[in-house]
């Protein structure tokens, strides 16, 4: 776990990092705590049957396979089945909402990113839940490596090209997103703000959908997770223009980032994680965080992980709940400053 973390100095600020550090340890200690008493009866008996896993994120979405090496390690070791169901839609919301209202068994669980617990609530005007109050915060599990790639028929390699081509045709760009206030759309909006970059949003139900798009030629540009984009960059279906990362990617040694490309530009990073409705028993979250956390740890995971441009983190409860409450608040402030409210 000290290796993975170390590898995200890449892509957080020092502050950041200081600060997931010191949750990382925080969330050990309680695990140390928890193993070292008995379980409850509760978690002793948990789980005796099936467990779902929602995903608010379609298939393919980088939320989607992280989920599912997760899910089924989970499979192997509960000797249960852990099935993944998909409910994409605005933003990661609507599988959110769907989530918060099933019962605090630990039989539901919540696999979501950042966009829906942080973002999303500032966006929309109602996205049916409420992060305060209807979910337990679980495992804060990993956060991907962003890429930006163009249709390669724009016949530019390079971010500063881009830029400039978007100024010689200003109507000729479009860029697509898994959908309002996701990740993406907020780097690419404070791109826009900061470069002169020219291009208009479209919102699409997934990230998939917007690749399938982008190599037909009907949006110019994406920034998406490198498990999403890589395949097709491989086969020169896509250009790449630069990793949203602070240091070049070991995958895409020869793509600037976009420290390089824009110094003054600091890239919002996505947590993926699990969380659980709100009323959990304590023991079970507990359990499910010890089991994740153990799993983390396998080598296998770590290399499918890394593959993935995936970086692991492995917060605990505590942490994960301290993370999202300072993202809520200091992503609603992003939020309104670029003004992407949607009523």
């Amino acid at each position: 776990m000290r290796s993975a973390l170390a590898s995200a100095a890449a892509v957080r600020n020092a502050a950041s990092l200081s600060r997931a550090c010191r949750h990382l340890l925080l969330g050990l200690s309680l695990l140390g705590a928890g193993t070292a008493g008995a379980q409850t009866p509760s978690a002793a008996a948990y789980p005796n049957r099936p467990v779902r896993m929602v995903v608010s994120y379609a298939a393919g979405n980088v939320t989607d396979l992280l989920a599912r090496i997760v899910a089924e390690k989970l499979a192997t070791k509960w000797g249960q089945p852990v099935t993944v169901d998909n409910r994409p839609g605005q933003g990661g919301s609507l599988g959110a909402q769907f989530a918060a209202k099933t019962p605090a068994d630990g039989y539901t669980l919540l696999f979501s990113a950042m966009a829906a617990m942080a973002i999303n609530p500032h966006v929309y005007s109602n996205v049916g839940y409420d992060i305060n109050k209807d979910f337990a915060p679980i495992v804060s599990v990993a956060f991907p490596s962003f890429v930006m790639v163009v249709d390669p028929s724009l016949k530019v390699n390079n971010f500063k090209a881009l830029v400039e081509y978007s100024k010689a045709n200003p109507t000729a760009l479009n860029y697509g997103t898994a959908g309002n206030g996701t990740v993406p759309h907020l780097n690419m909006e404070m791109l826009k703000l900061q470069t002169g970059l020219i291009a208009q949003h479209v919102p699409y139900k997934s990230a998939a959908a917007v690749t399938t798009d982008l190599i037909a030629g009907r949006v110019q540009i994406q920034q998406e997770s490198m498990s999403v984009v890589l395949p097709h960059i491989k086969s020169n279906r896509l250009t790449p223009i630069a990793a949203g990362t602070v240091k070049r990617l070991a995958q895409l040694p020869d793509t600037p980032s976009l420290a390089e490309a824009v110094p003054a530009f600091t890239a919002v990073v996505p947590w993926l994680g699990i969380l659980a409705p709100a009323g959990t028993p304590p023991a079970i979250v507990n359990k499910i965080y010890q089991d994740v956390l153990a799993i983390l740890q396998q080598p296998d995971v770590q290399e499918k992980f890394a593959a993935n441009g995936l970086i692991l983190t492995g917060e605990g409860p505590e942490a994960f709940a301290k993370q999202m409450a300072h993202d809520y608040e200091r992503l609603g402030k992003l939020v309104k400053q670029l003004a992407l409210k949607v009523e």
